[in-house]
């Protein structure tokens, strides 16, 4: 006797579906957060550590090294100033 409905190997297969589906949307969310929280420390160091947003900055240029958590500061192409970084700053404080 044939079972009606769908057989079990493609329930099987819909379940695997799905699963890959939820991991796929949870690493994307993933990705995202921490791109954005590398682009968040990359900014603090530009702007609040190193002032290149002003026009009085002493400051060229600037490098955030995300492995060892150093924001660098540069004029003339040599590191003038660098600061560890180890809290958040809030920018508007």
């Amino acid at each position: 006797m044939k079972k009606e409905g769908v057989s079990i190997g493609w329930m099987i297969v819909a379940i695997i579906l799905m699963v890959v589906v939820v991991l796929e949307t949870l690493f994307i969310i993933w990705i995202f957060s921490a791109g954005s929280k590398m682009i968040e420390k990359d900014n603090i160091c530009a702007y609040n550590i190193c002032n290149l947003g002003e026009t009085d900055s002493q400051y060229e240029a600037y490098l955030y090294d995300d492995v060892e958590n150093i924001c660098y500061c540069y004029t003339d192409g040599e590191v003038v100033h660098q600061e560890v970084m180890t809290g958040m700053v809030i920018f508007g404080s």
